[in-house]
């Protein structure tokens, strides 16, 4: 091959979309990410809020983390957009289902766009998978219905009962882990990224108020996540939404379009064990367990902590810090 013929092919492979060399996400310690920002609380007046209706946080290369602005809904659950080779996945869809008001499928295009010129390559197919059936998980799913490139895994679906199945979904070199994590909710998954060493749990686990309504379920499912993180190597939980302040015990009023003070969305993940220990002591009682980084409620309804105020907290675990 001459040299100018030598050039040419060099040119055409490198700016070509599709021909570039491929990331194998293969790596001996986790890919790096960054958590040093504050995500957006919401404001005292909510029909005064000026930030934007959605935050866009690129943890990674190929990693981002969205979040709901608190003013557009109170629950300010947290999204997760993640690339492969071939595919790309949205985990949770948010609470609010109007694209005038919480335009998720106009920001997730947007990003899209942005990563693949980055990365010099064609869109990826979009896979649009709600990590539970939540109204705060499912919202938006129509906002993602009959677009060509993108394909709904929605609760109750065939397809979904065939990911958990497989028990793995991969979006071209990056594999992720499905678990089955019934319990707060029945339609309940979570993902383990092994390239980035992130366990997303979703509504199963949170800085929150974890309201159980399947005991024994949800004592499995906290066993299955243990058992994982005593097998490989997890970095951050990654949860759907905050309700704790950083205040050890002290959550954020029910339905509070204004949260400073927010604990961290990253959770270690020795806190599973922490979870599955205070469940054991529950033993299927009517119990409130008040845990620094998370509240466990058993045999009650959210509403049993009205406007953040526990109606029944057992004496032995009071503390000056319970609302």
């Amino acid at each position: 091959m001459s040299v100018r013929n030598l050039y040419l092919f060099f040119v055409i492979v490198t700016t070509t979309p599709g021909l570039l060399a491929q990331e194998d996400f293969v790596r001996e310690s986790p890919a790096p990410g960054n958590l040093r920002f504050t995500w957006i609380h919401g404001s005292v007046s909510a029909k005064a809020n000026t930030d934007v209706r959605i935050q866009v946080h690129r943890y990674n290369e190929h990693t981002y983390i969205l979040r709901q602005n608190p003013a557009i809904h109170w629950e300010a659950p947290f999204m997760y957009l993640l690339m492969g080779n071939e595919r790309a996945v949205l985990l949770d869809t948010g609470a609010t289902e109007e694209e005038e008001l919480f335009p998720l499928r106009e920001t997730v295009d947007k990003v899209l766009r942005r990563w693949s010129s980055a990365q010099n390559v064609e869109m990826p197919e979009l896979l649009v998978l709600p990590l539970g059936s939540d109204q705060s998980q499912t919202a938006a799913l129509a906002q993602f219905a009959n677009k060509p490139y993108a394909t709904v895994i929605a609760p109750g679906s065939g397809e979904r009962a065939s990911l958990v199945t497989q028990q793995q979904l991969d979006l071209g070199g990056r594999v992720l882990s499905v678990i089955p994590t019934p319990g707060l909710d029945a339609s309940s998954i979570t993902l383990y990224d092994p390239w980035g060493d992130l366990l997303l749990t979703g509504n199963a686990f949170y800085p929150g108020r974890l309201v159980i309504r399947d005991f024994q379920a949800y004592r499995n499912s906290l066993n299955s996540l243990v058992q994982l993180i005593d097998e490989e190597s997890v970095s951050y939980v990654f949860g759907g939404r905050i309700e704790m302040t950083n205040r050890p015990g002290l959550d954020h009023r029910l339905r509070s379009n204004y949260r400073p003070g927010e604990h961290s969305l990253q959770l270690e993940p020795k806190l599973l064990e922490t979870a599955l220990q205070a469940v054991n002591l529950i033993n299927g009682e009517t119990d409130i367990r008040i845990l620094d980084d998370f509240i466990l409620m058993n045999g009650v309804g959210r509403g049993a902590r009205d406007w953040g105020f526990p109606v029944y907290t057992p004496e032995a675990f009071t503390t000056p810090n319970t609302r």
